[in-house]
Formats: structure tokens, C-alpha cells, sequence
């Protein structure tokens, strides 16, 4: 296909004076790069031919493509892949000032990484020692230290390498010269040692502790002995502790296993603390650990005794996670005094959020504070949240939607669009370089205030990068721009889909906005993939069950084929679930497993407080999350608002029958 390029060759060609010297240029440039001239491809196309012969190890084609480049705003990128392929050729010097003139680029981090290691495979110390500053991995870290002992600089260099040590993990083989030097300086300590073990033991790495029990006395090397065989037994034999002597080393060892074992038996922790605390004389903060950790596992798990673990907390090992399941605990047990206390004993930073106003509020109600219930509910009310829908529902309120209009500044925009990191992020994403485009984007954003993020939103909606749309408002603070923050997309795959399936396709959308923040391309660090976030395994299973067509990986990233296999999963869910959209969000995110267990294991009461009261918080804040964007795509889309209430029946209720309706205004306080 023709370009701009094209045509002005053709309108040079037809003026004579200038018309052979262009001829005889294309024509060489023809036989230098093939049968299209390089005149006919811009920088972007030649810029991601380089960039392809660079992946496939095509030296000789990147460096001939990079050739007038220079100009060209990625012509860095191409720098960055030579300096990445000769880095253990390149003079320290042109690297370090390189890496100093694009500071701010995406690349830097892992380029200085990469070569700062290589300068430490090659031996190269005084380089390295020049230029490894900052932060620095592991690796680099045990590069630099064999630097200095190489070069003699070796102040401070004890404390610096005993940190590297005194991890609960096996450290890399580069690290293992530092730590002869360390051992040879008497830096290896007896208690350094026991810190050790104690990192490995906590960390699941009991076999790493043989390793390390040289490094501790003749005459204490038997309580490693001991540790390791109470965690052959996963801590069930700490009864046999009450007969070790009340010393630091068993105390710790004690304390440490009690911890442990409260995250797999929770009840069973604390009968052995009880037990225990008699005969061991922790001091106040270790002491309070065990307690602290040991009552958060219990009400997590929902134990008979979790109230009363939590009461017995000093309040010095009182965090707000603890408080959080302690309300959570409580309204499991539908005590509702001990809601509010122990809500009014919170931060006010955690107390204030819609999650536990709305509960204090429903607290209140179950003790017949009918007046303080309605105030709470009121003020609650005006919120466009999940909370706040619920705080409507309670008193029979409209829901209120105040959209403020998206900013339309285009100076700012072409602004900011012009700035070198957000330019060379959206030139990246049009060559093609989507991750790459993404990662400047994320540094660029980073350096914004609220003002600038607004911007930010501004022009990704111009550039239709939904997903970073949504991320900068929600970073900005700016959460009433419902039409940027809650865009319908795909729209006709979606009704095509959710009619074929029998679904809500507000719920659908909700479920979208939720799961990719409607990224086409999104792909977690699970696997999941495409704007309903399915993994290739459960789009094999749906593929196989219903006759779909399923072609790979690739087929998920694309909207429609992803929205066809994500509606189907709803539908099998919903069949799956007695036909309660509650336990299907759950269950699209953490399996239907999960949801089954929680179901034979948590109290099923009101289902808002089963909701919260599961002990996934991604689950817990995804459900909530879904049936509040389902609502606002109701409005979104200029159907009749349902109440959230409508879309939480009970268990085993069926068919959730009528949907109620909830009228939209618009309040200053929206």
C-alpha cells in the first residue's frame, strides 16, 4: 500500500531537474534493504523491523535499519537493545553516561541490573565499584562486596554482607566468596545464626536449617535439632515443649511455632498457648505477637474461641487488621454491641471508610438505635458505592449519581502529549510495543500530581486506552466521571452475548470493569487473560462443555471470542449456584471450590455479612465491587437502576424473582 512517502517520490520524480539523482538514490537504497527502499518506509515501520531483527538475533539487519534513525523519538530503545548485546564489551563510561541521560526511560532499571552483574561476572571491580549505587539485587550486591574485598575497601563491609546473609532463603552462588570473607572476619555470630534459622524456619525453609546449624555452639545445635522435628509434625507435638527449659533460645523457638501453627490450626495454637504461657516468660511485645497472631488466624477461621483470643490481646499488639476481623468475628456471632465498640475503637482512617460505617450503622439497628441507624444510613447514603447502595436500600433512598463532565482542556492534553515520556509511551504503543508503551506510561504518571493525572485520564481517552483511563482517575481521585471511569464497550458483543446466555448485560459489564478494567489485552500474573480475565484451562473446559470454538491463548485476548467464553462461565455459574449472582462473583474469582468450602464453613445469615466475612479480601472486595458496577452500568446504559439489595437473595432462595428499582438523583454531595 502506498504511504505519503510514496507520492512525493512520484511528484519528484516528475520534475526533471530532480528526477536522476532521486532514482539512482532509491535504487541503491532498494539493494541495501531489498525490494521496498527504505525512502518508503517511515521511522516507525524501519523501527520495528529493527527491533524484530534484535529479538531474532539478526545483528546485521538491526544495525543496517538503525542507520538514520538517530532523529526518530525510540531510536533510544534501539541504543538500549546494543547496549543490552554488548554490555560486557561496552566502556563503563559509555554505558554509565547512557544510563544517566535516560534516567527517566523505562529500560534504565533493568539495563544498569543487567550490566552492573556482568561487570560482576567479568571481575571488573574498580568499574563496578564506581557505578553500583543505589539500590541494588542480591546478585549485584554480592558482586559489589567481593569488589571492595578485592579492592580493599572493606569499611563497614561486615554489617553490609551479614545482612546479606541473614535471609531465610539459600542466597545465589555469587554471594558465596562474600560470605567465606564474612566467616573468615568472625561475622558469623552465634546469634546472627539463630536469626537465621529462625528467618528459614518462618520462611518454610527448614532444610536450609541443617545447613546453618554448623554455624551455632557445639552444646545448642540440639534445639535445631528439636525445631526441625516439631516441623516434621506441622507443630502438633508442642506439648512435649512444656518440658524444655524457660530460655531464650526454646522461647523463641516456642514462640515461633506457636505462630506457625496457628495459621493451620488455629484453634489448636491456642490451646497450646494456654498451656504454655505458664511456663515460658516471653517478654511483652513476643508475647503479644503469639497472642495477636494467633487470635487474627482464629478469626479468620471463625473459631468457637476467636472472641475471646481477640479480648485477651494486649492492646500494644492491636493493629487494624486485627480490629477488622474482630468486627468480622463479632457479626458472625450477630454480636452487635461488640460490633460497634470495637468499630468506634478503629483509626479513624479505617473507622471512616463506607465499610464499617455501614456496619456500625446496621449494628446499631440490631440494638434498636433506630435513630442513630438512620443518621448513619443517611449520610452513608449519598455515596455512589457498594456501602452506600446498601445504605439506600436500608431506608428505600434514590441512589445518587452526581456525573461531573469530563475536562476538556486541550491545550493541557497536546501539553502533556508532548512531554518526552508520555510521547515516547504512546509512540511505543503505536509501534506495536504494547508492555513497553505501558511501563513508560506507568513512570510518566508516577511523576503527576491530581491536576495532572485528570490530564493523564484526558488523553488516554483520546488515544482509547480505556484501561489507563480508569487507573489515572482512580489515582487523581476524580471518581464522579462516570463516562470515562464506566465506558460501554463491545457493546453489540455484549448484548449478543449476554441475551444468548440469559445474563444482565450490565452485570456482564460489571464483571468486564471489574475483572480487566476493560483492557482487551490484560493478562495477570495467574494467566488469566482478555477483558473477563479466563484462563486457557477453563476455556478448554468450557470449550469441550458447550461446543465452543477455542483455537489458543491468543483467541482470549480478542473481545468477542473472550466475551462469548466469559458469559458461558457466568451461565454454568449461575446454574451452579441456584441462581444467586452473589455466589457467582465469588466464584469467578476464587472458583467454585472455594465458594462451595466457604459455604459449609461460614455462618450463612445475612449474606452482606457472609460477604464479608470471607476470608479472601480479593473476594470480599471483588463481590462488592461487581454489584456496585453493575448498578452504575444500569445507569450507564439507561436502564432502570436495580437496587443492590435485589441482587443479593438469600441462600437457597432460587430465582431472586422481581428486581426493585432504585430511582437516580443528583445531590451536591454526590
Amino acid at each position: 500500500m502506498k504511504n505519503s512517502d510514496s507520492a512525493s517520490i512520484t511528484q519528484a520524480a516528475a520534475q526533471q531537474n530532480r528526477a536522476l539523482p532521486l532514482f539512482l538514490l532509491l535504487l541503491c537504497l532498494c539493494w541495501l534493504f531489498g525490494s521496498v527502499s527504505a525512502n518508503s518506509i517511515d521511522d516507525r515501520a524501519r523501527f520495528q523491523q529493527a527491533w524484530e531483527a534484535a529479538s531474532k538475533g539478526d545483528r546485521q539487519t538491526f544495525d543496517t535499519l538503525g542507520q538514520g534513525l538517530e532523529g526518530y523519538l525510540l531510536y533510544p530503545y534501539l541504543q538500549y537493545e546494543d547496549f543490552r548485546s554488548r554490555r560486557a564489551r561496552a566502556e563503563p563510561a559509555e554505558m554509565a553516561a547512557f544510563l544517566e541521560q535516560h534516567a527517566d526511560w523505562a529500560f534504565t532499571p533493568a539495563l544498569r541490573g543487567s550490566w552492573l552483574r556482568t561487570l560482576g561476572a567479568l571481575g571488573r571491580w574498580p568499574a563496578l565499584i564506581e557505578y553500583a549505587d543505589g539500590t541494588l539485587d542480591t546478585r549485584t550486591a554480592c558482586y559489589l562486596a567481593r569488589a571492595r574485598i578485592a579492592e580493599g575497601a572493606t569499611d563497614g563491609l561486615v554489617s553490609d554482607v551479614q545482612a546479606l546473609w541473614a535471609v531465610g532463603k539459600s542466597q545465589p552462588d555469587t554471594c558465596d566468596p562474600a560470605f567465606t570473607w564474612l566467616r573468615q572476619q568472625d561475622g558469623i555470630t552465634p546469634g546472627l545464626a539463630w536469626e537465621r534459622i529462625r528467618l528459614a524456619m518462618e520462611s518454610g525453609n527448614a532444610r536450609l536449617t541443617l545447613y546453618l546449624e554448623r554455624f551455632v555452639p557445639a552444646n545448642e545445635r540440639i534445639w535445631v535439632k528439636r525445631w526441625q522435628d516439631l516441623n516434621r509434625t506441622r507443630y502438633r507435638d508442642l506439648d512435649k515443649t512444656r518440658n524444655w527449659p524457660d530460655q531464650p533460645i526454646p522461647r523463641m523457638i516456642v514462640a515461633s511455632s506457636l505462630q506457625a501453627l496457628a495459621g493451620r490450626e488455629p484453634d489448636e495454637a491456642l490451646r497450646q498457648f494456654r498451656r504454655l504461657v505458664s511456663h515460658f516468660s516471653w517478654e511483652p511485645a513476643q508475647r503479644g505477637a503469639i497472642q495477636r497472631e494467633i487470635a487474627l488466624q482464629a478469626a479468620v477461621a471463625l473459631s468457637d474461641d476467636a472472641l475471646e483470643a481477640l479480648a485477651a490481646v494486649p492492646i500494644a499488639s492491636q493493629d487494624g487488621q486485627l480490629l477488622e476481623w474482630w468486627v468480622r468475628a463479632a457479626m458472625a456471632r450477630q454480636q452487635w454491641a461488640l460490633v460497634a465498640e470495637v468499630i468506634g475503637r478503629m483509626p479513624p482512617e479505617i473507622a471512616h471508610d463506607g465499610r464499617w460505617r455501614y456496619w456500625r450503622a446496621v449494628a446499631f439497628r440490631e440494638l434498636g438505635e433506630a435513630q442513630a441507624a438512620r443518621a448513619q444510613f443517611e449520610e452513608l447514603s449519598t455515596q455512589a458505592s457498594y456501602y452506600g447502595f446498601l445504605a439506600a436500600d436500608e431506608l428505600g433512598l434514590p441512589y445518587t449519581i452526581c456525573p461531573i463532565e469530563p475536562p476538556s482542556d486541550a491545550d493541557a492534553v497536546n501539553v502533556l502529549k508532548a512531554r518526552p515520556d508520555f510521547a515516547r509511551s504512546l509512540e511505543l504503543r503505536a509501534a506495536g510495543l504494547g508492555s513497553w508503551a505501558l511501563n513508560e506510561w506507568n513512570g510518566a504518571t508516577r511523576r503527576l500530581d491530581k491536576e495532572e493525572l485528570r490530564t493523564a485520564a484526558a488523553l488516554a481517552w483520546e488515544e482509547a486506552w480505556y484501561d489507563q483511563v480508569i487507573f489515572a482517575l482512580g489515582n487523581s481521585g476524580d471518581l464522579r466521571l462516570y463516562e470515562w471511569r464506566f465506558p460501554v464497550l463491545w457493546k453489540q458483543a455484549v448484548e449478543q452475548e449476554a441475551s444468548r446466555q440469559q445474563l444482565d448485560q450490565s452485570w456482564v459489564l460489571g464483571v468486564m470493569r471489574s475483572e480487566s478494567a476493560l483492557a482487551e489485552k490484560a493478562r495477570s500474573s495467574a494467566g488469566a487473560l482478555g477483558l473477563m480475565q479466563l484462563t486457557p484451562a477453563t476455556a478448554r473446559q468450557l470449550s469441550r462443555r458447550h461446543g465452543l470454538t477455542y483455537s489458543g491463548h491468543g483467541q482470549l485476548q480478542q473481545a468477542e471470542p473472550n466475551i462469548r467464553f466469559g458469559t458461558t462461565f457466568m451461565r454454568d455459574l449461575l446454574d451452579r449456584f441456584d441462581q444467586n449472582p452473589v455466589l457467582v462473583a465469588g466464584a469467578y474469582n476464587a472458583g467454585p471450590e472455594a465458594v462451595e468450602r466457604w459455604l459449609r464453613t461460614r455462618p450463612k445469615g445475612d449474606i452482606a455479612a457472609w460477604v464479608e466475612t470471607i476470608p479472601y479480601y480479593e473476594t470480599r472486595d471483588y463481590i462488592p465491587r461487581v454489584l456496585a458496577f453493575t448498578a452504575i452500568y444500569d445507569w450507564r446504559l439507561g436502564e432502570p437502576v436495580k437496587r443492590v439489595s435485589s441482587r443479593m437473595p438469600g441462600f437457597g432462595s432460587g430465582n431472586m424473582g422481581p428486581m426493585q428499582t432504585a430511582p437516580v438523583v443528583c445531590l451536591a454531595s454526590g
